[in-house]
This record gives C-alpha cells, structure tokens and sequence, in this order.
C-alpha cells in the first residue's frame, strides 16, 4: 500500500487553526486588558493633574490675600466653578465596602454650613477645568480648593471599580504645625 505524500491531512490542518484561534484568543485578551489599564491610568492621571492645578490656584489665591472671602460677598470669587450649596453624591460600590466611608466623609462635608467661599465644594465642567488649565477633559468634577479633594461625578469607577477620588490633602493651612527650628540649631548639635 503507497501512502499519497502531496498534502496535508485533515487532522494536522484543523489542530493548525485551532493552535491560530487560541494564539490570537489570547492576543485579543491581553489587549482589552492593556486598554483598561491604559483608560485607568488617564483617569486617575487627571485627578492628580486637576488636584495640582486646584491647590495651585489656592496658592495664587493666598499669595493675593483672597483667602477669607465671605461667602455671601458680591466681589469677584477666585474659585472658578459652581459653588454647591447642597449635593448628594451615591455611589454603589458592590465589591469595595471599605470605600463607602470616603465617600460618606465626603457627602458630611458638603453639608457643613461655610463662612467663606473657600469653605465650599465647586463643580467643574470640561470648559471650567479647561480655565483653569485641565485641557481635553470629557468629564465633571467636584472639587474643594481648601483640602485639595477631587471627585470624578461623571464617571465615579474606573473599571476595576476603583474609587475617583483623592481624599483631602494633610496638613491643610489650618492644621500646619508652627515651624520652631531655628536657623542656630545645627550649632547646638555638633
């Protein structure tokens, strides 16, 4: 008996395809997964960016003496953004229970009654933030220029559920300890 050796078998042919459908499987997967992470990274990239841009508009703000502006004063606010009097943020988070209490600290907070502009939580849309130097953004934030907190209303999770959200920045002016050192003590210690 001659065995015909011009082609491949049927088997071979189907374990080829088979081998192709899992290589390019595995080649799709891991490119959604590096686009989430690519999308994630933009999102908590402009938090940071905005919380920057926020405690550097404080800053100017305290540089001018505008600190301390009474919160009914008719005068121009430094703060750009919609000053909210009262907001109720929900947001469900089904797997991260232990987030749940930023996000109460956060809602108190907006409650608190406030004596001066600074005090007050803003909402910022795209062409706000772009104002203030936050360029190319699709979405709205809730911001308080005093304690530096950052919250992305639109979207609120990224899609590993992580929280938007920067909790407000220690040591705020308020709460910085009185500087005692002195210039002399380095000759106290040799």
């Amino acid at each position: 008996m001659i065995k015909n050796k011009r082609g491949i078998t049927l088997m071979s042919l189907m374990i080829v395809v088979i081998i192709i459908f899992i290589l390019a499987g595995v080649g799709l997967n891991i490119s959604f997964m590096a686009i989430k992470d690519v999308r994630n990274n933009k999102l908590s990239g402009e938090l940071g960016i905005l919380r920057q841009a926020i405690v550097e508009r404080y800053s100017m703000a305290a540089a001018v003496n505008q600190l301390k502006v009474e919160a009914d004063a008719q005068q121009v606010s430094f703060w750009v953004g919609e000053r909210l009097l009262q907001a109720s943020l929900e947001v469900e988070l089904p797997d991260v229970a232990n987030r749940n209490e930023d996000i109460k600290i956060f809602i108190n907070n907006l409650d608190k009654d406030t004596e001066y502009q600074e005090d007050y939580y803003y909402r910022l849309n795209p062409d706000q933030l772009d104002e203030i130097g936050v360029r190319n953004s699709d979405y709205t934030y809730i911001v308080n220029y005093k304690t530096g907190e950052v919250y992305n209303e639109t979207k609120k999770v990224d899609s590993k559920n992580n929280l938007l959200y920067l909790p407000p920045i220690q040591n705020t002016e308020d709460e910085k300890e009185e500087d005692t050192a002195s210039f002399n003590d380095w000759e106290n210690k040799i």
